[in-house]
């Protein structure tokens, strides 16, 4: 079916493309495709691409939605790039905003970010990406390690941004354009957590390609996260702190160790800091979660820390890094 609605001239035209794997996720995927068709004013397509899983496919194609929704099947390798890079080629907005599929948006939020994309020095925008705990938040958990949830971190400010985060992000058709999509040896796949930061790499490359163009922050509106109970661990936590320290060693080989962790730097040396001495100045305010807090700042530090060391060291013996490099997108019809 082609529900796009062909462009009014001079006005951005837009299209939401929500990648999704999982008949585990059936539920909230529904909420996060229905909070996509309720957008004001609406898109004009919405895109579903499904990683690998017919049955999936099959069982969305069946669906009644509101609005006109495309389902489309990943033509790409498998994992979060290869779906994206399939929602590029499929799509025909002028603008592309990228939701996941475990994230319910507020009615506003194309609209928000397409307001920041009016500016054309503005290559991309981020909403906000708010965690939504499906038990009790734990009380260990620092605001400033939320991005090991897909979320909006403390220490994030509204403005200029190095790299958007995936859940909740609008681009330029031009962007991908001029510099080819996401890079396939990055990127979450359904059997596991492999190297991520492929938003990262894209934007670094997006940055090099076109030095006049920026990234923003606009909290102003945003997306409900879901966040499962299995992710509300410890062990989610280091784990996900692990994975990041290695996809973020790849990525200093990829783009250079000065773009890869100028970000980190600033977040080491002034967000993490802050929240230990917001930690223990609740310890002393009679609140203990806040030294669980300090502690979880201290461990997830040391492992990202330690998943980047072990990346490093494994690229200098093997002098060898795998990555599929990004190309230009044809259009698939």
């Amino acid at each position: 079916m082609d529900n796009f609605q062909h462009p009014v001239p001079g006005k951005l035209t837009t299209a939401i493309v929500i990648c999704c794997y999982s008949d585990k996720r059936w539920d909230i995927l529904n909420k996060a495709i229905e909070s996509a068709a309720r957008q004001v004013p609406a898109a004009d397509e919405i895109v579903v691409i499904v990683d690998h899983n017919p049955a999936l496919a099959l069982r969305l194609r069946a669906k009644r939605f509101e609005t006109p929704v495309r389902i489309v099947e990943n033509i790409h390798p498998p994992g979060l790039s290869g779906a994206r890079n399939t929602g590029i080629s499929v799509s025909r907005g002028g603008v592309i905003l990228f939701l996941d599929d475990d994230a319910v948006s507020d009615q506003d939020l194309l609209a928000t970010l397409v307001r920041q994309l009016e500016d054309p020095s503005v290559l991309g925008a981020v909403s906000a990406i708010r965690p939504l705990w499906e038990t009790d938040r734990p009380s260990w958990f620092p605001d400033e390690f939320l991005w090991t949830l897909g979320c909006t971190y403390r220490g994030l400010h509204p403005g200029p941004v190095r790299n958007l985060i995936g859940a909740s992000m609008c681009i330029r058709r031009d962007v991908f354009d001029h510099t080819g999509g996401f890079d396939s040896g990055l990127g979450r796949t359904a059997k596991a957590l492999p190297l991520g930061c492929e938003e990262t790499e894209l934007c670094i490359r997006a940055s090099k390609a076109l030095p006049h163009g920026r990234f923003v922050f606009e909290p102003s509106s945003g997306s409900d996260h879901v966040i499962p109970a299995d992710r509300a661990t410890w062990k989610y936590f280091l784990h996900r702190c692990w994975a990041e320290g290695l996809s973020k060693a790849s990525l200093s080989l990829m783009a250079g160790s000065g773009e890869a962790l100028a970000s980190e730097k600033t977040y080491m040396t002034r967000t993490l800091p802050q929240g230990v001495m917001r930690g223990f100045a609740d310890v002393l305010l009679g609140q203990p979660s806040g030294l669980l807090r300090v502690v979880a700042l201290g461990a997830g530090l040391a492992a990202t820390a330690a998943g980047f060391a072990l990346g490093r060291t494994r690229a200098a013996l093997t002098r060898r890094f795998t990555s599929v490099p990004a190309r230009a997108l044809e259009p698939v019809e």
